[in-house]
């Protein structure tokens, strides 16, 4: 009998890390969810619990600050005690904000910074050592396409999502061959809570950069990275435009970025 995969997934409470959570549930999978916040867990694992399709399955929550350093490689170990070592992790958990880099006090800045990055960064250090061990294993990193291509208004987040990129592509690289596998995941603007309340505050040129790319739903991005985790993908970029961004940035970076202060300029001369 194949053993049931075994995933933990931070920020599975809502958005894409819920959306992620839902599908492996209705996969069979064995599902941790880490997120601060108890109501919304128990919300996502009644959610997740629907979704099972055996009464064998694990579908538990955590509730845990990534971002609380100290505590973390405790908290990890105590996870792991309990559910045992996860075969995925997904790190999923963040957070947004809008605003032009002179309007970005250095707090909020850092606080971006300590969430996108550095709880992921935390995780996957308390993890991986087990998994080295083990010889198996596979870190899915949430990123964003602004931690590809810095877009107006989102020094603070595309300087985050950089570092995760940035960080994804070194381990790509020290991990090779040990049997731990990292993937880059880069989705465009995805209808999740935490993006339909940064709407409500969006800058308008923002707003217009991110409306060439479009906005996709959690599930259709969820199915994307569950695919290109299943096939072990280094970059994983759900959306063809999204995609379409991406390679012209990389293959005429002159012409984007020339491209993309003319279309600003236009629209808000």
């Amino acid at each position: 009998m194949t053993r049931k995969k075994s995933i933990l997934i931070t920020g599975g409470s809502s958005g894409i890390g819920l959306a992620l959570a839902s599908l492996y549930a209705n996969r069979g999978n064995d599902l941790v969810l880490v997120a601060r916040d108890q109501g919304k867990l128990d919300t996502a694992v009644r959610r997740c619990s629907d979704m099972a399709v055996n009464p064998s399955q694990v579908i538990a929550a955590v509730s845990l600050d990534i971002t609380a350093y100290d505590r973390l490689p405790a908290e990890m170990d105590k996870l792991i005690a309990e559910y045992g070592l996860p075969d995925l992790v997904i790190l999923c958990a963040g957070t947004a904000g809008n605003k032009t880099f002179l309007d970005t006090a250095a707090a909020e800045f850092d606080r971006m910074v300590d969430i996108n990055l550095g709880g992921s960064r935390e995780v996957s250090r308390a993890l991986l050592p087990a998994m080295l061990q083990r010889g198996s294993g596979q870190i899915a990193f949430v990123s964003s396409i602004a931690g590809l291509i810095g877009i107006y208004g989102y020094s603070a987040y595309s300087a985050s999502k950089f570092a995760v990129t940035g960080l994804t592509q070194a381990l790509q690289q020290e991990l090779a061959h040990t049997g731990v596998s990292v993937h880059l995941v880069c989705p465009p603007e995805v209808n999740t809570p935490m993006i339909q309340a940064e709407s409500l505050a969006a800058l308008p040129q923002t707003r217009f950069l991110k409306d060439l790319v479009g906005t996709l739903q959690p599930d259709v991005v969820a199915k994307k990275i569950a695919s290109g985790i299943d096939k072990r993908k280094a970059v994983i970029v759900p959306g063809a435009r999204a995609r379409l961004m991406v390679w012209i940035d990389r293959h005429f970076p002159r012409l984007f970025a020339w491209s993309s202060r003319r279309l600003l300029r236009w629209k808000f001369r």
